[in-house]
């Protein structure tokens, strides 16, 4: 029988990530398993990436690439111009703090793979679904279903919409451990991970969270100057730790709406005095 950790959407959240290690250490587990999306939308990115890497040292771990490392790599050198700005300024000021180690780092990562672990069943691990790191369960109909119906195994484990989930469908079953920092449970201040237990071919899943101190990890927003290139969106996420409501999402597809209205190709064409109005909008 193994122990093995699961998580996913640490979103640069490192005070999350150090109490999950801190339960981990008094809840030994076997090995590790993160689904992907590592860094942006914190401080101190840095911060997380030495505790991931610790972590590394420490655990057999078996790691993903979200869709946050491919936006970073996708724009190495800033190739898309990403500036200050509620639309794209959390995601430069990540890019300026990461070393070329993280990013080649991230680079060796899969967005995808089957995993087995002695005693346990074959676990088909990915970021969003198969083939498709950005899938989103929660926002396109039948999407789970149809995931679970292609899939060459019984287990599928998945992260991305930081909903905390177990779905059985037929004899096949999708386990969803939440976000670890940026958890969508409608209470907020906690990380969201899972346990899972595999022997006899079986794996058994439970679904935790553990609360972190939220406030001291706020007060790094402002400490850290984050808060004068992310803007908008930085108020979104702040709102969001602190109420499990995804306020992030919410500005997003608001914004996305006024964009289409506007004959605009992309949120970032939008100018700051439309976001401002999202943040009166949304209470940020």
């Amino acid at each position: 029988m193994k122990r093995i950790a699961l998580m996913s959407d640490i979103h640069g959240n490192y005070k999350a990530l150090e109490a999950f290690l801190k339960y981990i250490e008094s809840n030994p587990v076997d090995g590790i398993i993160c689904l992907g999306d590592y860094v942006t939308d914190a401080p101190y990115p840095q911060r997380l990436m030495s505790l991931l890497y610790t972590m590394k040292e420490q655990y057999p771990c078996y790691l993903l690439r979200g869709n946050r490392e491919e936006y970073l790599l996708e724009n190495l050198g800033n190739c898309k111009g990403w500036k200050p700005s509620s639309a794209n300024g959390i995601l430069l000021y990540t890019l300026q703090q990461l070393t070329e180690k993280d990013l080649n780092f991230f680079a060796s990562l899969p967005t995808e793979r089957i995993l087995q672990l002695e005693g346990g069943p074959e676990l088909y691990i990915c970021h969003g679904t198969p083939g498709r790191v950005r899938g989103n369960v929660d926002t396109e109909p039948d999407l789970r279903e149809k995931a679970l119906c292609g899939l060459p195994c019984r287990y599928l484990l998945g992260g991305h919409s930081h909903h905390q989930e177990l779905y059985e469908y037929g004899e096949k079953t999708y386990i969803n451990p939440g976000s670890l920092g940026l958890a969508i449970d409608g209470v907020g201040r906690r990380a969201q991970f899972a346990i899972l237990t595999l022997s006899c071919g079986n794996c058994r899943a439970e679904l935790l969270s553990v609360s972190y101190d939220v406030e001291a990890f706020l007060r790094d927003y402002g400490e850290s100057g984050v808060d004068r290139l992310g803007m908008t969106l930085n108020k979104a996420v702040k709102k969001t730790l602190v109420t499990g409501i995804n306020y992030f999402y919410l500005c997003i597809q608001a914004m996305e709406a006024e964009a289409a209205k506007a004959g605009k190709t992309s949120i970032s064409e939008m100018p700051e005095e439309c976001w401002q109005k999202l943040e009166e909008r949304f209470g940020l």
